[in-house]
């Protein structure tokens, strides 16, 4: 059941001390396949936020693992993988009673377990802000979207940015599209590449 997204002033502060970085970041989405087939939710806040976060990862070439039901030991078999060097486990999704008996287990492997608060979808509004508040009591990371694709663009290797890989990578983002899909001899404003878009483009 779809809720409004709480407000970060909502949320107890995180008292997490570790630095996020791109560069060892590997992003969790929990129930992906679930939550699409839910009504309503592709305008909402949660799909723009997973939707914004997703691509920056794969602009970033920042790992991405899909954990769901029926496929949760090998999602669990590719974070342990990942886990020597890429300690650091970015979650969003739907959090599942699943997730929340593996989070203390995967608290053994790695202390740098950070939530991301405003695209993850519990029961109802309280539940979530419970829940946030309860992981932070325990020393678990939280941020919302905004503060962790800033922090994985601050922190990422110049070549993602400076680069000619790293500006397609950039609009492909911006496009929502795959690198592969853009035709370099098509006028990328045919795409929906907006002034708006250009601007950020800019701000990256």
């Amino acid at each position: 059941m779809l809720y409004p997204m709480p407000k970060k002033i909502q949320f107890a502060p995180s008292q997490a001390k570790w630095q996020l970085s791109s560069t060892q970041s590997v992003l969790v989405l929990v129930g992906l396949q679930n939550l699409r087939l839910m009504q309503g939710i592709q305008d909402s806040v949660l799909m723009q936020n997973l939707i914004q976060i997703s691509n920056k990862a794969k602009a970033l070439d920042i790992p991405i693992v899909d954990l769901y039901g029926d496929d949760l030991i090998q999602g669990m078999q590719q974070l342990g993988e990942y886990a020597s060097t890429h300690p650091q486990l970015i979650f969003a999704g739907t959090i599942t009673s699943m997730l929340k008996q593996i989070l203390p287990h995967l608290q053994s492997v790695t202390e740098q377990i950070c939530v991301i608060d405003d695209a993850i979808l519990l029961s109802n509004q309280e539940q979530h802000i419970q829940w946030i508040d309860n992981i932070s009591a325990q020393g678990l990371h939280h941020m919302n979207s905004y503060s962790l694709t800033r922090l994985w663009n601050l922190s990422a290797p110049a070549e993602y940015v400076l680069s000619s890989k790293g500006i397609m990578l950039a609009v492909a983002e911006q496009l929502d599209m795959d690198v592969l899909d853009i035709d370099p001899h098509v006028d990328l404003r045919q795409c929906g590449l907006d002034s708006i878009a250009v601007v950020s483009l800019v701000g990256v």
